[in-house]
């Protein structure tokens, strides 16, 4: 499942908001305590963890272990 970084969570810099399209409320709550991975460019792999909803709309938190670089907004998170 893939789904596209939105924003940073401003105070806790690892953190980001991603939106998963096609998904309502109930559908991104099944996704809570997954991995998710994002690639960069030079083939560096950032892991992460979904940890909650954000929101109403479907989207949700995602804390990875190291901060993501700035041009990573609006890039695909794959989620598994």
């Amino acid at each position: 499942m893939e789904g596209i970084i939105v924003n940073y969570r401003l105070a806790y810099t690892k953190e980001v908001v991603v939106k998963v399209p096609g998904l309502d409320k109930r559908g991104a709550r099944k996704l809570i305590g997954r991995k998710a991975e994002w690639k960069d460019e030079k083939g560096r792999v950032y892991v992460g963890k979904v940890t909650g909803l954000h929101g109403s709309s479907g989207a949700v938190k995602v804390k990875f272990r190291a901060p993501l670089p700035p041009k990573s907004l609006g890039k695909v998170v794959v989620i598994s």
